[in-house]
């Protein structure tokens, strides 16, 4: 058996943990750059806001409904994700995190499934503030489905939940039920373009899907819309894998606030997410040997412009300073004046931990196997990454430019996404944890 954990309305329900004054209330949360809604309170969605509308277009109506506006507050979301997911981790030990907001986890040597996971659901809200849903069911997809049901339970009229917050399908005739009453277009794994073939094939519902000739699926879609078919019907395609592999690339990238053309100014940005992902790669332990920086504009601009140049290391590194050299080197390259760029990234990849570093012959350093323990620049890393986890990040940074600029968040910073209704870190910046009056 396979479960499914997902934060209800996550990225709000957050928010609500130390702003007690949004619940009840209807609340969105906007994505990067406040573009469009990510997150709806239930009370937001009741009124017509919908997932993925663009901010701009209903200002004017949110404004008139009186919805609280919250900007995406990512580190806030992803150490709340953590808490959640090493309770989850705790209980059952074979869990794949999906997302920020999901898990997989297998519940077969568990007795009494729904009442167990009723209790771990307790448990979360009990100890993190968060509010979750749990599906079971015999694959992934099915889970997926018997998630989506508890949500939209008023769509289900004739179906018996025992718990509020989780369910598992029992029999074959309720499988049908909640399989009939699913759009197609719900269905894990069906995109627009297959839900468009399916739809003109007179095929409507998850029932009708998962009933369809697997030689006609697989001829006109392929093995993708074949795996969903037999997953509807029970047979798993999709076994939990240990979230805990090891990363094949780093990725730091942000779109600007407004549109850039100066080079210093997109250097500022990019220092930043040099450092960012550097720190991100010594969490794991790894060492990086290729190094890739990308700049482009906006698609929709007049002139178009997009590029990435890449540098191999003869000798793996995790050390910021010298990654920001090499990424400062390759901008140079990439970037043109007659352009106004909307996003610039670093991708570190090919990576290696200390113990099977490959030195280079006419190296200095000292021995392969005194690397982790005693190299200087090792040492000095790891204290710029202790000193910034306890005071937050950015404390201790490389400057961008030569006349001195240090990353803050102020009106003369041009890069900076736009955030203009974002809440306070409250556990991921001593600054902004929350003081209690006795």
């Amino acid at each position: 058996m396979i479960g499914l954990l997902d934060c209800n309305n996550f990225y709000v329900s957050c928010e609500r943990l130390f702003n007690p004054k949004l619940s009840g209330k209807p609340v969105v949360v906007l994505s990067n750059n406040d573009g469009c809604v990510i997150s709806r309170s239930n009370e937001a969605k009741e009124l017509g806001i919908k997932m993925g509308e663009p901010f701009f277009k209903i200002k004017n109506l949110i404004k008139k409904l009186e919805i609280s506006v919250l900007s995406s507050n990512y580190s806030f979301y992803g150490d709340i994700s953590d808490r959640i997911m090493s309770i989850l981790r705790k209980n059952l030990p074979n869990t794949e995190v999906y997302s920020i907001d999901e898990a997989f986890f297998y519940l077969d040597i568990v007795t009494g499934r729904e009442r167990f996971c009723f209790d771990l659901a307790k448990k979360i809200l009990r100890w993190t503030g968060i509010p979750v849903s749990i599906g079971l069911a015999k694959t992934k997809t099915l889970a997926k489905i018997s998630n989506r049901v508890i949500k939209k339970r008023k769509d289900y009229p004739d179906l018996s939940i025992d718990y509020h917050n989780v369910l598992e399908t029992k029999s074959e005739k309720e499988l049908n039920y909640i399989l009939k009453n699913t759009d197609v277009e719900d269905v894990w794994g069906v995109g627009r373009g297959i839900s468009s073939f399916l739809s003109n094939c007179g095929i409507r519902n998850a029932l009708e899907l998962k009933e369809i000739n697997d030689s006609f699926a697989k001829k006109e879609k392929g093995i993708v819309l074949q795996r969903t078919i037999l997953e509807l019907r029970g047979i798993s395609c999709d076994n939990i894998k240990n979230d805990l592999k090891e990363k094949k690339s780093i990725c730091v990238s942000r779109s600007f606030g407004k549109k850039l053309n100066l080079q210093d100014d997109i250097r500022s940005a990019l220092i930043v997410y040099v450092q960012k992902a550097s720190s991100k790669m010594r969490s794991h332990r790894l060492f990086c040997k290729t190094i890739t920086i990308f700049l482009k504009t906006s698609k929709y601009c007049n002139k178009v412009y997009k590029n990435s140049e890449s540098h191999s290391l003869l000798e793996a590194t995790n050390d910021s300073r010298v990654i920001w050299k090499i990424s400062d080197r390759l901008l140079k390259k990439i970037y043109r004046k007659s352009f106004l760029y909307s996003k610039v990234g670093i991708i570190l990849s090919d990576f290696c931990t200390g113990n099977n570093i490959q030195q280079n012959l006419i190296s200095n350093r000292r021995r392969v196997e005194d690397l982790t323990d005693s190299n200087q620049d090792i040492k000095l890393m790891d204290a710029v990454d202790c000193i910034n986890s306890r005071f937050g990040n950015g404390k201790l940074r490389i400057s961008s430019d030569k006349n001195g600029f240090f990353y803050k968040k102020n009106k003369e910073v041009n890069w900076l996404m736009k955030s203009d209704y974002r809440s306070p870190c409250y556990t991921t910046n001593w600054c902004d944890i929350p003081k209690v009056k006795v």
